[in-house]
């Protein structure tokens, strides 16, 4: 095993605990995770010698450098956090708050708004007497039609009797409707044992009151901040996804992009079911850098850095999920046999614990080498694939903002450049997901002729591939 597996084994495991939770405290020791070692790609030799991850309560927290070794000249080093939901989803899951917003304006008439208003019924029962339910609809103006009323069946009914009273007119007041499910939401909070979760729905582009991406991010942070967090639907081609986009990511939640009204039910089952085998909620990670080391870039998360702490949300992990984080490091010139990188804080809320707020702390450490071919064989190979997969993602993007723009020339070329570079670094460190990566790269490449086509192909095509490098970068 190599040292920095050692280095990593004197994790310092805090569980932050109020003192009625009978849960042991901060001692317990770190183990190794069944479940990340089998979720990680390419398993094999590579894995077998990455640091062990740490374990406490539901979650399990796995660094691994993109190489174990490194030269006193190497100035960017790319480090993977790997955070899995461990154990099993307890027999009584925790109650929701959940808030369900759902546009109402003139452009969701017809298909679009029947199609909500079933998807909404058919969530309804899927809820119990625990569950509280806030029902927002909006269009010019925002109604509330019911707040946090508890899915009892007279709760049921009388939510079932507003949605099925909603129909389409109008404009779409999207930022004060989401601000009314926030603020609604956050009233409800005190009890750690239960989800509070916000479903904003829409077709079209905000255009009543509040509308800057960047103001409705920050009161999504503010939010998750609290313990509660945010998804977004995106129905239909005149959506803005770079805000519904911002919404999730600042609300630690999920994006989704649905072409056919018909898809929503879909959507929001997936959404159910992820909140109810939520293990570890409000995950959020920090980052301090050892001295001189900074960061350059978190990959497919949002991030601040602030007095040199570098901070991410991740939202909400359920039981064998795992989530990959990618950062890159920045480095000075080292002497001496260990790089010190800086320290790891993640912080969650234990769902099986009641809620109980808890802490893991990692030393980031590797060795220092004076030979190069040192340093390329300790090379992590999983680690080098994903940061392949997260940049042709970040291309994919790329292309489908210039098709957006008409600039079809610029999309083909954006993903050729990263199609050429994936089959490069297969040819140097053959993968099969780096293979299956050129051919979805390929066959975005084939579609730009469809997005040619016309505006709806355009709109369609840009929504797609939005949405994919975003799925891609949650990974």
């Amino acid at each position: 095993m190599k040292t920095i597996t050692a280095l990593l084994a004197l994790a310092t495991l805090v569980a932050c605990q109020p003192a009625k939770d009978p849960k042991p405290p901060s001692s317990e020791t770190p183990t190794p995770s069944t479940a990340a070692l089998a979720a990680a790609p390419d398993a094999g030799a590579a894995l077998a010698q990455a640091p062990k991850p740490a374990a406490v309560g539901s979650l399990t927290v796995q660094v691994v450098p993109r190489f174990d070794r490194i030269t006193n000249d190497t100035r960017t080093l790319d480090v993977m956090v790997r955070l899995t939901g461990t154990g099993d989803v307890p027999a009584g899951r925790p109650p929701i708050d959940l808030a369900l917003v759902i546009d109402r304006s003139g452009s969701m008439s017809g298909d679009k708004i029947r199609s909500a208003k079933t998807a909404a019924l058919q969530l309804l029962d899927k809820l119990d007497a625990q569950d509280r339910v806030t029902l927002i609809s909006y269009s010019d103006r925002v109604q509330t039609h019911v707040t946090r009323l508890p899915m009892d069946a007279t709760g049921k009914q009388a939510a079932r009797d507003a949605l099925l009273a909603l129909s389409a007119n109008g404009m779409t007041a999207l930022g004060p409707a989401m601000f009314a499910a926030l603020d609604a939401t956050e009233q409800g909070l005190g009890d750690e044992t239960r989800l509070a979760h916000v479903m904003l729905m829409s077709d079209g582009l905000a255009n009543v009151g509040e509308k800057r991406p960047e103001a409705l991010g920050a009161r999504a942070a503010q939010s998750f901040a609290k313990g509660v967090s945010v998804s977004t639907v995106g129905v239909g081609l005149d959506y803005n996804e770079d805000l519904m986009t911002r919404l999730a990511d600042m609300g630690g939640g999920r994006y989704h992009f649905v072409k056919d009204a018909e898809a929503i039910a879909g959507v929001l089952d997936d959404e159910m079911k992820g909140l109810v085998a939520t293990v570890a909620r409000g995950v959020e990670f920090e980052f301090k850098g050892g001295l001189g080391v900074g960061v350059a870039k978190v990959f497919g998360y949002s991030s601040t850095t602030d007095d040199a702490i570098t901070r991410a949300r991740i939202g909400a992990l359920g039981a064998g999920q795992s989530r990959e984080v990618l950062v890159r490091l920045t480095l000075p010139a080292y002497e001496g046999k260990v790089a010190d990188l800086g320290m790891l804080a993640v912080h969650f809320k234990d769902v099986p614990a009641d809620g109980v707020a808890r802490r893991v702390d990692l030393p980031v450490k590797v060795e220092l080498t004076a030979d190069a071919a040192a340093m390329q064989a300790s090379e992590q190979a999983e680690v080098t694939v994903r940061v392949a997969e997260l940049e042709a993602a970040e291309k994919v993007e790329m292309a489908a903002r210039a098709a957006d723009t008409g600039d079809f020339e610029g999309a083909t070329g954006a993903l050729q450049i990263a199609i050429d570079d994936l089959k490069d670094r297969s040819t140097k460190r053959p993968s099969p997901k780096l293979e299956r990566k050129i051919k979805e790269l390929e066959e975005a490449q084939s579609e730009v002729a469809s997005a040619r086509g016309s505006e709806a192909g355009r709109k369609a095509y840009t929504k797609k591939y939005k949405a994919k490098a975003y799925l891609d970068r949650k990974k």
